[in-house]
């Protein structure tokens, strides 16, 4: 998918999980049902669902982080991988779910932050490269929808739509 689906849908996961903070709060008491937690996932989903790309040079996120994007292809390169050496390390789920696990026990500040990565890593699995898993040693791929395609334009609004009915059914009729 392309800056702006990822952009659309992390921002639409983190307002969904806003807005029923205060159940989420009684199920994981490190997440507390304040205004600066509801804005920090809201906050997080937006640049988490960005974040991922860091290592793509030609991408929003690339550009505004210029030496750090080059670090990740020069990486990826020494690691055996090629071209822009996007979808490399920082497409990798397992670091973010390690990085939600940890922040929620140690910074739960961050954990919008990983739950809007982890929001751009779901989309990506329907592209036709998938994501790397455990650090490259498998592929996960749910699709095959091409960035910036129609369908896949069609498929990210999809998933706000869901996601946000989803939070709005589950604040008005499930957890009123």
């Amino acid at each position: 998918m392309n800056g702006n689906s990822h952009f659309v849908f992390g921002v639409s996961l983190g307002t969904a999980i806003a807005m029923n903070m205060n159940v989420i709060g009684e199920v994981l008491p490190n997440l507390n049902a304040s205004a600066e937690t509801t804005t920090l996932f809201v906050l997080g989903g937006l640049i988490g669902g960005i974040l991922p790309d860091i290592d793509n040079p030609t991408s929003y996120m690339g550009k505004l982080s210029a030496p750090v994007s080059t670090m990740f292809g020069t990486l990826g390169k020494m690691t055996g991988k090629t071209g822009s050496n996007h979808r490399g390390i920082m497409h990798d789920p397992t670091i973010y779910l390690i990085g939600l696990v940890l922040s929620y026990l140690y910074l739960p500040s961050l954990v919008g932050l990983f739950v809007g990565c982890l929001s751009h890593i779901f989309l990506d699995m329907f592209n036709p490269s998938g994501v790397p898993f455990l650090f490259g040693v498998k592929r996960l791929r749910l699709g095959k929808i091409l960035s910036g395609s129609k369908t896949g334009v069609w498929f990210t609004w999809l998933n706000v739509f869901l996601v946000l009915i989803v939070g709005i059914v589950a604040k008005v009729f499930v957890f009123a």
